[in-house]
């Protein structure tokens, strides 16, 4: 098996980019003809179609409200603002919808979500749309926030509040062959400082749309909507701040926001409904946003140098919107392109250098103190020994204690100088502290800090029977990996230390069946890399995104057989290589990196093979068990 993953490392790379040049040129041009064709023919007449908004209230979702009822639908607004929400249903009615319900409610409550979609039946008899809007913005440095909890109220709003309205509107929005539209951020790709929380859950929203996209198939369309700065409360100012409360800083705002030209909230609202209509699979607006994207496929780096030079200033720093919104769009994608063609070859041979300078200066981690969390076993027990192999000194945990016994005793074998238990359950904040506290008052400081504990649940979107099943996936995930490295900072800070994250290839590559995990996976990814740019050479962060290998959870039942697995001991051993040399993306194995151009830029035929690979195979079961009752596994 090790000697296939070297044959596809070696072969897949070059086959891909080759496959990619004759196939892209082509696919793109039937793109546009098809976009065209869609654009003239493919437009769906909304009169007295039922349409559901949250976050209703303001912003983009008051635009498209009005939007909706200038094409002569009825709609049911949900926003918790009860006189606000009545002044925008009152405009529609003016505007031309013919039925206007307001449902006063909060999206982060899974009663209040099932309230609205079952008063929307109740009085429409059917539903036709979905909008998912709803959401919070923050802004605050990781370092400085008073108390993490303070952000649960975030995630709740902006992923679970999507989660829970589409759940129980699926079943009505599949006897109408209806839409869902779920309003993401282009921060799901951009990991702008200071909005490391935000960045999560809106990557993890898309993640979450991209795999219910694939679950459903031809029966219920989904667009997914990435804005860039729009004309809202957020733009003007308004945020979660670190304390929990939201408040206008419009020093904040200038920061953040800085000379970017802020997109018309009236175009961009048309714009989502126009896509809607038409069936789209994706809209980024402004349009010219879109252009990042193709920079974090191809020049990661480039964008972080560009946003810690940029964004990482201090508050109160003027705005200058003076650029041309329609002469941007036009612009600065050629421009961005033709940069690429001349900055890309440099940039490769910069990428390289380093590459060997790394290799040539790796870490020693001997009498080094690392944390593992998730370490009774898999890929977590793997790097422990590993570690041990290198005479660094460990702390372990797992909620599992008996068998975490187990794996001290082999570190010690393999050569750790010292190595202890703790046994504590990362979804606890508490915990998280307590494993901290242990391994400073033992050894008196911290050099890694291994975020891998994890849980998946296998179950196809439509046929979940109990959301709260599914949130401890995220509580494990990525809560555990956001409390425990809350309290490890200040300690990684003084030893110039290094956090290694067990994201997944699921965070950019979603699979069926698996939708909350790789938004919980996306939603890692996302974060730890606006942690970066805060972080600035201080800490380290290595993020690594495992294909399949070998463990409890990839050779359950309805894993593709046909895919070579890597074995949990290459996998464990090649991450701490990785960590020790600082690399930022190692993806293991690395063949599987060939996925992610093709995804980027051929989204419709990875998703079709989906489809066709996996949501066809019988063993897909409808309610699977959760893999692992602990979190003690990730790939």
């Amino acid at each position: 098996m090790e000697l296939i993953h070297m044959f596809l490392n070696l072969v897949a790379p070059p086959i891909t980019f080759f496959s990619l040049c004759f196939f892209l040129p082509p696919f793109l041009c039937f793109k546009f003809f098809i976009s065209l064709l869609n654009s003239i023919f493919t437009t769906k007449d909304l009169t007295g179609k039922v349409v559901i908004i949250t976050g209703a209230s303001s912003g983009i979702g008051e635009h498209l409200a009005y939007e909706y009822a200038s094409r002569g639908a009825c709609l049911a607004l949900c926003a918790r603002r009860e006189k606000s929400l009545e002044d925008v249903a009152e405009t529609a009615r003016e505007i031309g919808s013919p039925d206007v319900i307001t449902v006063r409610g909060d999206v982060s409550k899974v009663d209040d979500c099932r309230r609205l979609v079952e008063e929307t039946v109740d009085h429409f008899g059917r539903l036709d749309h979905l909008v998912n809007n709803a959401g919070l913005s923050a802004v605050c440095m990781f370092e400085d926030s008073d108390n993490i909890t303070n952000f649960k109220h975030l995630m709740d709003t902006n992923f679970w509040g999507s989660v829970y309205t589409t759940r129980f509107a699926v079943p009505h929005l599949r006897n109408s062959k209806g839409n869902i539209v779920a309003l993401s951020s282009v921060d799901a790709w951009l990991p702008m400082p200071r909005h490391s929380f935000y960045n999560a859950s809106k990557a993890a929203m898309l993640s979450f749309f991209e795999t219910l996209r694939v679950e459903l198939g031809q029966d219920i369309n989904v667009t997914i909507v990435t804005p860039g700065f729009i004309e809202s409360e957020v733009t003007q100012g308004k945020f979660l701040t670190r304390k929990g409360k939201v408040e206008v800083d419009q020093d904040m705002r200038d920061v953040q926001v800085s000379a970017a030209p802020i997109g018309s909230v009236i175009s961009c609202a048309k714009a989502i409904v126009n896509s809607a209509c038409r069936g789209e699979r994706y809209l980024t607006k402004p349009s010219w946003f879109r252009v990042t994207y193709w920079l974090k496929v191809f020049c990661p780096e480039v964008i972080e140098w560009s946003y810690r030079l940029f964004y990482l200033t201090r508050p109160g720093d003027p705005s200058t919107e003076t650029l041309s919104k329609r002469l941007m769009n036009i612009l600065l994608p050629p421009i961005t392109f033709i940069a690429l063609l001349f900055v890309w070859p440099l940039y490769l041979v910069f990428k390289f250098l380093s590459f060997i300078k790394r290799h040539l200066f790796s870490e020693n981690v001997a009498g080094k103190v690392v944390i593992v969390t998730g370490a009774a076993s898999g890929i977590g027990e793997q790097m422990a020994y590993e570690y041990a192999k290198r005479a660094a000194i460990l702390v372990l945990v797992d909620i599992r204690e008996d068998r975490l016994g187990a794996v001290v005793d082999c570190a010690r074998r393999f050569g750790s100088p010292n190595a202890i238990a703790v046994a504590a359950d990362v979804s606890v904040e508490e915990d998280c502290k307590r494993f901290v506290d242990t391994a400073v008052n033992k050894f008196g400081k911290v050099d890694h800090l291994v975020n891998n504990a994890g849980i998946a649940r296998q179950c196809s979107f439509k046929n979940v029977d109990s959301i709260s099943k599914h949130t401890p996936i995220m509580d494990i995930n990525f809560w555990g990996a956001v409390y425990g490295t809350h309290y490890a900072i200040p300690h990684l800070r003084k030893s110039k230390g290094k956090i290694i994250v067990i994201s997944s290839a699921c965070g950019w590559y979603p699979l069926p069946a698996l939708s909350v995990y790789n938004a919980s996976k996306a939603a890692l990814i996302s974060f730890f890399e606006t942690l970066r740019m805060e972080m600035g050479g201080d800490i380290g962060i290595t993020i690594v995104t495992p294909g399949l290998i070998k463990s409890e959870m990839s050779l359950s039942a309805s894993s593709p057989k046909a895919i070579p697995m890597e074995s949990k001991e290459e996998c464990a051993k090649a991450i701490v290589k990785s960590a020790c040399r600082g690399d930022k993306y190692p993806v293991e194995p690395s063949w599987v990196r060939i996925l992610f151009p093709w995804n980027a830029f051929c989204p419709e035929l990875t998703e079709y093979c989906n489809r066709l690979a996996l949501m066809s195979r019988r063993h897909v079961i409808a309610n699977r068990n959760l893999i692992q009752s602990t979190y003690h596994k990730t790939e």
